[in-house]
C-alpha cells in the first residue's frame, strides 16, 4: 500500500523514540514493550512519540523522524487545544473527556489526528485524578492500537475539524495569600 497515511517498514519493523515524562511516558514505553518495538535514538526512528512533551517542537526536529512525531494530547482534538485541557475540561463541566495521539504541525495541536478517544467524563474527578485514571490509560489503549498499524506500516492521519477547534489559555494563577 502507498499514499497518504502509508509508508513503508522493513519488514514490519517500525523504529520509534519516546521523549517526555510522567505516567503517559511510562505508558508509552510498556506500549512499545507489548509490542516488541526497542525503543531508539531520535536520529534513526521512524516515529518519535511525544509523550507528556510542553515544548513546542521546532521544524528542524519535526523532519528528523521518517514519518513524523506523534504527540498525546489529553483531549478529543480539536476540543481545548493548549496546555491546561484536563483543567478545562474539569472547569468547563464538559460530560465527556478523551484523550487524542496527534501528528506535530507547525501549529500548536493543530496536526492530523492519527487516533482518539472520547468516553463520559466521571464527575466527580478533579483533574489529577482524571488524568491519572481516566486519560493515561486511554492513551495507552489509543497508542496499543496505533503501535499495531504502524508495524503493518499504517500510519493513520485524519485533519481536524477548525470548526470545533477551540483553545484555552493557561490555567488561572492560584492568588497569593495573605496573612493578617
Amino acid at each position: 500500500m502507498t499514499g497518504p497515511g502509508y509508508h513503508r517498514t522493513l519488514h514490519g519493523v517500525v523504529k520509534i523514540a519516546v521523549f517526555g515524562s510522567g505516567s503517559i511516558y511510562e505508558a508509552a514505553l510498556r506500549a512499545c514493550l507489548r509490542h516488541e518495538i526497542d525503543v531508539v535514538d531520535v536520529a534513526d526512528c521512524d516515529v518519535l512519540l511525544l509523550a507528556n512533551y510542553t515544548r513546542i517542537l521546532k521544524a528542524a526536529d519535526r523532519a528528523v523522524p521518517r514519518v513524523g512525531a506523534l504527540c498525546f494530547h489529553p483531549s478529543v482534538l480539536p476540543r481545548h487545544r493548549g496546555r491546561d485541557s484536563v483543567y478545562w475540561t474539569v472547569k468547563m463541566g464538559d460530560p465527556a473527556c478523551g484523550v487524542s495521539w496527534f501528528w506535530i504541525d507547525e501549529g500548536i495541536d493543530t496536526g492530523d489526528v492519527a487516533g482518539s478517544v472520547e468516553v463520559a467524563r466521571p464527575e466527580a474527578a478533579r483533574p489529577r485524578e482524571l488524568y491519572e485514571e481516566t486519560l493515561v490509560p486511554l492513551g495507552e489503549m489509543i497508542l496499543d492500537t496505533l503501535l499495531g498499524q504502524f508495524k503493518l506500516g499504517v500510519f493513520p492521519r485524519h485533519p481536524q475539524d477548525e470548526r470545533l477547534a477551540t483553545y484555552e489559555p493557561p490555567r488561572p494563577k492560584p492568588a497569593p495569600v495573605v496573612e493578617r
